[in-house]
Order: C-alpha cells, then structure tokens, then sequence
C-alpha cells in the first residue's frame, strides 16, 4: 500500500540534499487515490498538534488529503478498531471514505501537516452527527 521509492539521484551543489517521502497510489485505508475535477480548486494546509493521550474526533473527508508527521507516533484508528502508526518523516493520503481519527498513544506532542486538494465552499472534513452512535465511540 504505502510504496518507497528510491531515493533521486543527487541535485547539483554540495550542500544539498533531497529525501523522497512518499509515493502512494491508494490511501491509508486502501482507497484509491482520486483527484477532484473542479472549477474553483483550492488547496487548504493546516497544522494540528494532538497532545499526549488526546485524539481527534470522528471523521471522513470530502476532499483527497496529504499528511506528513513532523513529531512524535500518529496513530490512525478506523472505525472497525484498525489502527496504523505513521512515525515523524512518514506521509501518506488519508481516508476519505472510511470513519477515522487521529491518536497520540505516546507521551510527546504528535504534530503533523495536512494538506487538503479541494474546492472552494467544500469542507475538507465531515463529522457524524450529533448524537449519532459514531460520536459515542
């Protein structure tokens, strides 16, 4: 699922250094990647930090979403209990479909960089509503 390509050959110039991080063809749960054809693209980038022991809540996303860890062990639960662990330096493309939420099992900050393809006045994540069995969880 999550593919590491080698790394590029060098660029010119001593002093620097490119490191590839990713190449995925499917998300982290299985989905295949899918790009939005719109008019009115827009590219959202937001930073979370999730303290030790927190989560977020519940979610799917109506917009394809990159994710890179820069601290700490995220952990992503799927609603059938699944979990993956993405590491700081590791990336991937999150879930869309498939109810999910972010964990910090461990005992450090977890921060990471979201980055959202979508389209203007499209929200870039959806919760279950109020009330629902999902929320309980």
């Amino acid at each position: 699922m999550f593919m590491h390509p080698p790394p590029p050959p060098p660029a010119s110039g001593s002093h620097i250094t490119i490191t590839s991080v990713s190449r995925d063809t499917t998300t982290d749960a299985g989905e295949p990647i899918t790009y939005l054809s719109t008019p009115n693209p827009e590219v959202t980038s937001v930073m979370l930090t999730i303290p030790p022991g927190g989560k977020t809540d519940w979610r799917t996303h109506s917009v394809p979403g990159y994710l890179y860890v820069l601290e700490g062990k995220l952990t992503v639960e799927f609603e059938d209990g699944h979990r993956l662990n993405f590491n700081a330096g590791q990336a991937f493309m999150q879930a869309r479909t498939k109810w999910h939420r972010g964990l910090n099992k461990g005992d450090t900050p977890v921060k990471f960089l979201a980055v959202f393809f979508g389209e203007k006045g499209i929200p870039i994540l959806l919760n279950p509503p109020h009330g629902s069995a999902m929320q309980q969880k």
